[in-house]
């Protein structure tokens, strides 16, 4: 296919290396032989780079005069929910691709809790959702069959983070702490970060625990043990993750996996999660992540958990995400939704753990 693909904004060189989800995603889909073109939005004082496979604009005018026509004979035009000005850009992809319109929506939960509030006059509307014929969701359970009868979506599928399995693999970097957490939260998980990671670190004074990317998610009374990291791109979550003894692993929503499950699961830790609706569908409970319902159970497994089962109860949930939950798998789903879409297929669940 002959693929646009309008992402986020430009991000520093470092960073871009590194490979944010879009970047990983379009070049899996080049490994598999289509032709991507990944549109970004510069921003000031940012290094924007220019070639066949990527370019920059600097707004929806510049995106029009130059990208009009690449846009319009596309086969396939995807937008991510990230983009600036997302109303206005879903508005002109729709209007121009001549090809299968299709948004990527990483963060649902987030998605539905701006629409139901209705305060941000930027956001998406369900006649602004209606005119795309695909939506991947990050959501799995009732949210898809939701999005497509309240909100008009033709085709809503779940589309789960895809892992750079290369990236992410296994390391011998030094172990700092015994448990610690990484990635953005909703508002309703914060309080069960603060009881579990806080409580456990109070629990248990000698451990050494460590709370990254949302550091807000708590108040300042801190225990003396937990440690304040500030993981600042993509390009450092390994070798965070990768210093953890265990990491704990908390849904966005119901339904909905966290932002960093794939990564830290590819890079062999040894996962605590909270029992979320499709988790056991996703990894083999006890076997491949284990479930903690109070601060007590996360120090179970921290203190009880002998060394050389932690150390397999990682590297099977390594082999998990690798059978079905690496950037490649989520190309090949790619293309079978756009398939679908494209000979008009009825709803149906490929991903059947969340469904």
């Amino acid at each position: 296919m002959d693929i646009v693909f309008l992402g986020p904004v430009c991000r520093p060189a470092a960073e871009a290396q590194a490979g944010t989800a879009p970047r990983q995603l379009a070049k899996a889909l080049r490994r598999r032989g289509h032709a991507v073109l990944l549109l970004e939005r510069t921003m000031p004082g940012v290094w924007s780079e220019a070639s066949s496979t990527v370019a920059a604009y600097q707004d929806l005018a510049d995106l029009h005069a130059r990208f009009h026509s690449r846009v319009r004979r596309a086969d396939l035009v995807l937008v991510d929910a990230d983009v600036p000005q997302v109303a206005d850009v879903s508005r002109w992809a729709t209007n121009t691709a001549g090809g299968l319109t299709v948004f990527w929506d990483r963060d649902t939960p987030r998605t539905l809790a701006r629409h139901a509030l209705r305060e941000d006059p930027g956001c998406m509307t369900p006649e602004l959702f209606a005119g795309y014929r695909l939506y991947l969701c990050s959501s799995g359970g009732p949210v898809p069959r939701q999005l497509e009868r309240e909100w008009g979506v033709a085709r809503a599928r779940v589309f789960l983070p895809g892992v750079d399995a290369e990236h992410f693999a296994p390391g011998s970097g030094r172990t700092r702490w015994d448990l610690g957490h990484l990635g953005p939260l909703s508002a309703e998980r914060r309080g069960l970060l603060r009881q579990w990671l806080l409580g456990a670190a109070r629990g248990w004074p000698e451990g050494r625990f460590v709370l990254a990317g949302m550091l807000s998610a708590v108040d300042d009374a801190w225990p003396a043990n937990v440690a304040r990291h500030p993981v600042s791109s993509p390009g450092e979550h390994a070798g965070f993750l990768g210093a953890q003894r265990f990491t704990l692993a908390l849904s966005q929503a119901e339904h909905t996996p966290g932002a960093n499950l794939f990564e830290a699961a590819a890079r062999g830790a040894a996962l605590i999660c909270d029992p979320w609706p499709g988790l056991e569908d996703v990894f083999a409970l006890g076997e491949e992540v284990m479930v903690a319902r109070t601060e007590r159970d996360v120090l179970r497994y921290l203190l009880a958990m002998p060394e050389a089962d932690r150390r397999q109860l990682g590297m099977r949930a390594r082999a998990r995400v690798l059978a079905e939950h690496t950037v490649a798998h989520r190309a090949v789903q790619l293309e079978q939704y756009a398939n679908d879409a494209d000979r008009g297929a009825s709803w149906m669940a490929p991903v059947r753990s969340l469904n």
